[in-house]
């Protein structure tokens, strides 16, 4: 608290002592000290600063509840209003009795105005007592609690183990900027480090705490919505495809992100997660409108493009959309040449889709086969691992089982398919 507010405190409050005090002086003074005289005007100046009080404290509040309050406030300020209206009306009756004293040194005659600016008088100072009661005194005490209270609730279940996670799992991760995909291709040490600490005890009793907090209605802290998401989405990528505890992983990284992007819906780190948990679901759809919709924000990162053209390739009559996307992106980032593996795969679509059409088993000069190859070529040129994943979109039912037994694509890849299957036949 700073020291404006402490005097500020301290003076109200030496003031109001004060005023107390003259107060129960006057009241003497003004029923010369007889016991009936005395005892009425107390009551009278007590019962007008109640009344002034209250509307004080109504008054005060004004505008920081919600509308069903606000109606009831609005009744009871006009009820209390009333009440010293009446009580205002009432008051020669109190007049007769203390306007029968000398008042500086004179008798009272008007004792109707003067009960009237007595009653006044102490509804003002009642009023004028509670607003700077709660101004200075109750409102900071109760935002201090409420803040207390609040950071208690914040914390929930999760929060107590929240700081222990980064003991476990690296700020990168935890923030959501690692690729694990690689670590998990690889396998070895390395991916059954990472998946034993995806499912540690730590891990499993802070997301334990952000699904109590949900279940309790307890508000999380949205550092914590943000980690719970992106542990749920590593999680479902370390679990094995088409398992029950994969899709669980999925639902529950689709739940979390969805309540991150809450506080903020264009933030392209999480939008970007959920296409990918949606691609996870095979319901590229849905994946692809997400990044159409971040494409069309000039603000968002230019690798959207990038994932669009991956995406487009699982989508029937996007293949050229998907061509497009990845030459833009490979144009703007040279290096990134790896994207062009999803050119060649959607060229090499485009060939499945033009013998299915002529109904013949191959041709030789189609220029969307030797686009393929193209694209293949320059792709493995630079990143020969590439020529692995090739083979892998060689089998059955996906992009190159239409070059599967083609010469130069055995060529380029540098060995035979991983699949047995014939070329696709109309």
């Amino acid at each position: 608290m700073k020291y404006k507010e402490i005097i500020e405190k301290w003076v109200f409050v030496g003031f109001s002592t004060v005023v107390a005090i003259l107060t129960v002086v006057w009241c003497i003074y003004l029923g010369a000290k007889d016991v009936q005289r005395v005892s009425l005007a107390l009551i009278t100046c007590s019962a007008a600063f109640a009344v002034g009080s209250v509307v004080g404290f109504l008054f005060s509040i004004f505008g920081g509840e919600e509308v069903p309050f606000g109606q009831i406030r609005n009744a009871v300020i006009a009820l209390a209003s009333g009440i010293a209206g009446i009580g205002i009306a009432k008051v020669n009756e109190v007049g007769a009795k203390i306007g029968e004293i000398n008042v500086f040194g004179k008798p009272s005659e008007q004792n109707a105005w003067f009960s009237a600016l007595f009653v006044i008088t102490y509804a003002v100072a009642g009023f004028y007592f509670m607003y700077l009661l709660r101004l200075l005194v109750l409102n900071p005490a109760l935002a201090k609690s409420q803040k207390e209270t609040s950071l208690i609730q914040l914390s929930g279940n999760a929060g107590r183990v929240a700081s222990d996670l980064g003991k476990i799992l690296k700020p990168s991760m935890l923030l959501g900027r690692d690729d694990i995909s690689d670590i998990l291709k690889e396998g070895g040490p390395q991916a059954e480090e990472l998946k034993k600490q995806l499912r540690g005890d730590v891990v499993n009793s802070f997301l334990d705490g952000c699904e109590k907090d949900l279940a309790s209605g307890s508000e999380i802290q949205p550092d914590n919505i943000a980690k719970a998401a992106v542990i749920y989405y590593y999680r479902a990528y370390i679990e094995d495809e088409n398992s029950r505890n994969r899709d669980q992983q999925i639902e529950q990284a689709i739940s979390w992100i969805n309540r991150a992007l809450l506080r903020d819906p264009l933030d392209p780190e999480y939008n970007i997660k959920l296409a990918d948990i949606y691609g996870l679901q095979k319901q590229y759809d849905e994946a692809v409108s997400i990044l159409e919709r971040m494409e069309r924000d000039e603000a968002s990162p230019q690798y959207v493009q990038q994932w669009l053209g991956y995406f487009l390739l699982f989508i029937d009559g996007r293949e050229n959309d998907a061509i497009r996307h990845s030459l833009e992106y490979f144009e703007r980032f040279p290096d990134e040449t790896p994207c062009l593996l999803n050119v060649s795969r959607a060229y090499a679509q485009l060939y499945a889709q033009e013998l299915h059409k002529r109904n013949v088993k191959a041709i030789a000069k189609s220029k969307n086969r030797q686009n393929s190859l193209n694209y293949l070529q320059q792709a493995v040129k630079d990143y020969p691992a590439l020529k692995e994943e090739a083979l892998k979109h060689a089998v059955k039912g996906d992009s190159f089982e239409v070059l599967a037994a083609d010469t130069e694509f055995k060529r380029i890849t540098g060995e035979t398919p991983a699949s047995k299957e014939k070329p696709l036949e109309a």
